[in-house]
């Protein structure tokens, strides 16, 4: 049943439980991180979604406050972390080194006080490199003796990937949520271009997914754009989109995560990992 536990314009956080749920029979944990909101997901030993709770905060500090407190999180149990931020980069498997995480990282920005960690993509022919805050990875882990860290960009990348076989063969393909959103362009099936965008409304997102079609020389006749998340939020939807491009679409991702009932509530959630995720 779903359970709102508080809620005002800057604090919402939400329980999410199966029929029969047993904290007990919790045998894993994903934590979906965002600036300002996060997705924890709980498992069983059959890979079943049995919890979810979602945290809406003025920040991620107050965020992960709300975390800490969850009786679900503290768990000692392995529990995955995917991080949404702008510290990242994509290397390719033949020049991938792990004992270059910083490196890669530097031409992203932070390398000092972190935590870096990376994602092997594609049947390892990419890595996703992403970074934490030091002082946030000790935070999160503090209680935890199994866990493993993902840039937050892994779950929609994989999909993308997932998805080539099926692309035109001018594709942008964007993954929006809390103010922030991921583009992916691929060319003829193959990845071009990939990267994280902030924006205020849907002319700030417009123009950056023009300049991207610039870059590639794709064709507004022939590109398709797909959209996944609440697109509401930017006032965004298929008449603007037609207004703009021959080809657009707003979607949901085909689904990979199994709910037990009642928990699949969590769907009205924008964020992608409700319906995909990497593991």
């Amino acid at each position: 049943m779903g359970v709102i536990l508080a809620s005002s314009v800057i604090h919402t956080q939400e329980k999410y439980l199966s029929d029969k749920f047993d904290i007990n029979t919790v045998s894993s944990l994903s934590l979906f991180l965002y600036e300002h909101t996060a997705l924890l997901i709980a498992k069983d030993q059959n890979n079943k979604v049995i919890a979810a709770e979602s945290f809406n905060e003025a920040d991620q500090e107050k965020v992960v406050d709300t975390i800490l407190e969850s009786d679900i999180f503290n768990r000692d149990i392995p529990t995955a972390f995917f991080i949404h931020n702008s510290n990242f980069s994509l290397v390719p498997g033949t020049l991938f080194n792990q004992s270059f995480l910083s490196t890669y990282l530097s031409f992203a920005g932070k390398t000092e006080n972190i935590a870096a960690f990376d994602t092997p993509l594609e049947s390892n022919s990419l890595h996703l490199v992403g970074s934490v805050d030091f002082g946030l990875y000790q935070k999160l882990t503090k209680e935890k003796t199994s866990f493993r860290f993902h840039h937050g960009a892994a779950s929609f990348l994989s999909y993308c990937f997932k998805s080539k076989t099926n692309l035109l063969n001018q594709e942008i393909l964007i993954s929006w949520h809390d103010g922030s959103f991921y583009l992916a362009g691929f060319s003829k099936q193959e990845l071009q271009i990939f990267n994280r965008f902030e924006a205020k409304d849907r002319d700030q997102l417009l123009s950056y997914v023009f300049g991207i079609m610039h870059q590639l020389n794709f064709n507004r006749k022939l590109c398709r754009i797909t959209i996944f998340g609440d697109t509401s939020t930017l006032e965004i939807d298929q008449e603007w989109g037609n207004l703009y491009f021959k080809n657009f679409r707003l979607s949901d991702p085909d689904s990979n995560v199994h709910y037990a009932e009642n928990v699949d509530n969590i769907l009205k959630s924008a964020a992608f990992e409700t319906r995909w995720t990497i593991i």
